[in-house]
């Protein structure tokens, strides 16, 4: 498998694709090439997304806990956000959006410093993610996606959790992140 030709708008972020191969017993899917893009991964998770128009994020960690992250959409449709909080990228503050699903097989990878959210497009959508860090609280954040950045969500918001819709301002996280690779 190679790296897709596509290149994000930020620094570092790349896409590749997710391998599906099917038969009559059901489908196979491998996340290629994981070793190739990314660090020793932490652990795997899902979100399982019943809405349309659920709302997660911009979630970011920082450091000792910042994360990688390798993430597909395995079921459904989402709307993809990421945010770069990294001071020393040229990309610093700038956001870009894209479509991740199923049928488009994308995968991104996302390197530290980069903020990331989502919204449904359709019902019963799966994301799956590689992360390189384990959950920290303490370390957790989450920028307000209906805040300064004035990203245009496509679809009303359903459902958002009571932390992402208080969420910090851009400013504010590039400041925390930036405070924690100076420790």
């Amino acid at each position: 498998m190679k790296f897709s030709s596509r290149v994000s708008e930020i620094d570092g972020v790349t896409f590749t694709h997710v391998k599906y191969e099917s038969d009559l017993r059901g489908t196979f899917v491998k996340f290629h090439p994981v070793r190739e893009i990314g660090p020793s991964w932490e652990s795997v998770a899902l979100s399982i997304n019943p809405e349309v128009g659920t709302l997660r994020g911009l979630h970011f960690q920082v450091e000792p806990f910042a994360e990688e992250k390798l993430v597909a959409c395995v079921q459904g449709s989402i709307f993809d956000v990421i945010v770069d909080l990294r001071p020393d990228s040229r990309t610093i503050g700038k956001w870009t959006s894209f479509e991740l699903s199923s049928e488009n097989a994308m995968q991104v990878y996302l390197p530290k410093g980069v903020a990331h959210g989502f919204q449904t497009l359709v019902p019963n959508s799966i994301v799956h993610y590689f992360l390189s860090s384990s959950y920290s609280p303490e370390s957790s954040y989450s920028i307000d996606p209906h805040g300064d950045l004035e990203i245009n969500w496509p679809l009303e918001t359903a459902l958002i959790s009571e932390r992402d819709s208080r969420g910090v301002s851009i400013d504010i996280a590039i400041k925390k992140f930036a405070n924690s690779i100076k420790l």
